[in-house]
């Protein structure tokens, strides 16, 4: 009788271990999600904010790589477009401009 006691035992507990697994498998996307979420950049109406926030970004150094360092008007207003719908407005687009110039520095420098 030992014996069958001990057996039950050893075959209850993997049991156990799948189902905490399974529920640690349904919390890592509810974390993933909050992470996504916490990570996104806010909008503010705050044009000194919006260029803090968005010289952190690669947003800059994309689009010059994207344009192998020359662009013309209307790429730079598809940028502002973009920009904009990424909420970085409003914004002083004359420091947007600058930061760009850095960018390309940066990327002719290289």
């Amino acid at each position: 009788m030992t014996l069958k006691k001990t057996a039950k035992k050893e075959t209850a507990a993997p049991a156990k271990k799948s189902t905490r697994a399974a529920s640690a498998k349904t919390v890592k996307p509810a974390a993933k999600s909050a992470a996504k979420a916490a990570a996104k950049p806010v909008a503010s109406n705050d044009p000194e904010e919006n260029i803090k926030r968005f010289a952190k970004t690669s947003l800059a150094m994309n689009f010059v790589k994207a344009h192998n360092g020359a662009w013309n008007h209307e790429d730079w207003l598809a940028f502002i477009s973009d920009v904009k719908a990424k909420g970085y407005f409003p914004i002083d687009w004359d420091r947007v401009g600058l930061i760009l110039e850095d960018k390309k520095k940066a990327f002719f420098a290289k």
